[in-house]
């Protein structure tokens, strides 16, 4: 602990550099760098670091801390040279140059004296290393933790991402029920027409209507595997995010270039999110962008995942649209971020940044 605290006054120049250029750079990586120090010290993680706006706050303050850090060390370097020159002097009678002090003038006696102020100094200068070291860790959290501003803009986000989401139910029910009305039921209602003409027939013909009944049998297991896939994929939850990729590329009629990271095994409601993602920015290209060809891209990091889909079509997409805020209301339920490019004329190029936690 003491150690790492006397290691602080290495950082202070660019602490001081960070607080007027926070925060911008270097400050994101002078608090970093305060990270990996308090976790050397007291081993725990630190992986998320305070807001922006937050961080000239918590620099400065470091930059005060450290400052203290260095006097303190300045002192004791100062107490340990006398230490040594008074017992040099005790030693060998000769003068001790810091008090103008002439041979013969320093005895034992004298360094007896100074022993117990010296011991309780150094004390003192080392609780106050301990008491920085405890100090910092607490401005840490303080500056870590969210203000009230804070919390109310999180709550206000959080009912409109509810309302959005809930939004987001309600019209992927109703496309769900146009999909089995208009397709899964029109075909049952044909296919039990020609079971009733099969039943009254002649054998010659009814053979015929069977076959057609078996043929119209297999287009209803179809469109309903087409409706169960645009649900929820079984092969996303049992094979993962690449294989569901994969097999949603097979899906589409147009070349689709597909990139994917190696995924690890946790992480899996991130996965979900970026496949339906990938999906619906699929579907609104197919249908709106006059794209050519789709590139998909999927990064993985240890904290957040990555997807990218990108197309060469018309351009101009609409991020208020339904399409574009249906994904940007799937990402915002998993705390991630949204970036659409679409310049008129194309490409169109949308990346969702998701946390893995």
């Amino acid at each position: 602990m003491l150690g790492g605290t006397a290691a602080a006054v290495w950082m202070l120049a660019p602490t001081l550099l960070s607080v007027v250029t926070a925060p911008r750079r270097p400050a994101s990586a002078v608090v970093r760098r305060l990270a990996a120090r308090l976790t050397w010290i007291d081993g725990i993680p630190r992986p998320t670091p305070p807001r922006a706006a937050r961080q000239r706050g918590l620099l400065a303050l470091s930059a005060l801390l450290q400052a203290v850090v260095l006097c303190i060390l300045v002192l004791i370097g100062a107490g340990v040279v006398v230490g040594v020159q008074m017992l040099v002097a005790a030693t060998t009678g000769g003068p001790v140059a810091l008090f103008s002090a002439r041979p013969g003038h320093v005895t034992w006696v004298t360094v007896g004296l100074f022993v117990v102020p010296g011991l309780v100094l150094l004390f003192l200068a080392f609780s106050g290393l301990g008491g920085i070291a405890w100090l910092e860790r607490r401005i840490w959290e303080s500056f870590q933790r969210p203000g009230a501003g804070e919390l109310s803009d999180e709550v206000v986000r959080l009912h409109a991402t509810l309302d959005e989401v809930v939004s987001a139910v309600d019209a992927e029910r109703r496309r769900i029920e146009r999909d089995i009305h208009d397709g899964v039921q029109q075909r049952v209602v044909a296919l039990s027409i020609l079971l009733a003409r099969a039943e009254r027939a002649e054998p010659d013909d009814a053979a015929g209507l069977l076959s057609g009944a078996r043929r119209e049998t297999q287009h209803i297991l179809d469109d309903l595997r087409d409706v169960a896939w645009r649900t929820y994929p079984e092969m996303l939850e049992r094979d993962g995010l690449a294989a569901a990729l994969e097999a949603l590329r097979d899906r589409v009629s147009m070349p689709v270039h597909l990139v994917v990271d190696a995924l690890p095994d946790e992480g899996r409601a991130a996965q979900t999110a970026a496949y339906f993602v990938a999906s619906e920015a699929v579907t609104n290209a197919i249908k709106h962008a006059q794209a050519r060809s789709i590139r998909i891209r999927v990064r993985s990091e240890p904290a957040f995942l990555s997807v990218t889909v990108e197309d060469d079509g018309v351009g101009g997409a609409d991020a208020s649209g339904p399409g574009l805020t249906g994904i940007a209301s799937r990402v915002a339920a998993r705390d991630g971020v949204l970036h659409v490019q679409s310049p008129p004329g194309g490409p169109t190029v949308i990346e969702a940044v998701i946390p893995c936690a």
